[in-house]
């Protein structure tokens, strides 16, 4: 017979589901239900999901019983429940390699709220494992898709305000030819620390020449905010 709270997650509604999750580490066989609250990880209502991800995070750690199921979780086809095991997983110890792809692919998803907290957890990833700026650089320059070289531009900004690589992909990022790239970028430039030459030329040709007037206005912008940090250039 199927525990009544297993029928709750997987056949009541929204409501039902996240009270179910919530219910979840208070039952005396919770680790019985750690399978089925891995697969509400992926639910399409995200307050389920995230109430899923605490309950996880919690039998975890009162029991240790969850591991094997949010490993198997984070190997699996779910994008959804691949990404919240990463949160959850974040939640019992550092953030390392195993979350990894999780979170990049996190960077293209299609809610913003879920996109920026895969962002903040790679740049988490990122200053524990410095080899991760590496992986970000490149998805900067080569992502498939706009949102995620858009997003990898904050995580560029977050992780590396002072390498010169670091500057150089932006430099190149602000010509993408999606927009929304290259205004981040733009932005991502005013908050270099002691920035090369080339980031102050670049900004200085967008102002003048991008086609997308926000992206002009961000130019000027990032001009004015680096000529007012210590030793900075007239704008």
């Amino acid at each position: 017979m199927s525990h009544p709270l297993v029928e709750r997650l997987r056949r009541g509604d929204a409501d039902e589901r996240r009270a179910a999750c919530e219910a979840a580490p208070e039952d005396p066989a919770a680790t019985l239900l750690v399978d089925a609250l891995c697969e509400a990880l992926g639910d399409a209502d995200r307050r389920v999901a995230r109430a899923a991800s605490a309950a996880l995070a919690r039998i975890a750690r009162e029991t240790g019983g969850a591991g094997d199921a949010l490993r198997e979780a984070l190997r699996g086809e779910d994008r959804d429940r691949r990404l919240f095991a990463a949160f959850t997983w974040a939640e019992l110890e550092p953030p390392g390699h195993r979350i990894l792809p999780a979170l990049i692919d996190g960077l293209r998803h299609p809610e913003g709220d879920v996109r920026w907290a895969a962002a903040r957890l790679l740049v988490t990833t990122g200053r524990l494992h410095p080899e991760v700026l590496g992986v970000v650089l490149g998805l900067l320059g080569a992502a498939e898709t706009p949102t995620a070289r858009r997003m990898a531009a904050y995580c560029v900004r977050e992780l590396a305000p002072d390498v010169p690589e670091a500057a150089r992909a932006l430099v190149a990022a602000s010509r993408d030819d999606d927009v929304h790239v290259r205004r981040a970028s733009l932005t991502a430039m005013a908050a270099l620390v002691d920035p090369p030459p080339p980031v102050r030329a670049r900004l200085t040709e967008a102002r003048g020449d991008d086609p997308d007037e926000v992206a002009r206005r961000l130019a000027g912008r990032a001009l004015e905010l680096l000529a007012s940090e210590p030793g900075g250039a007239p704008a």
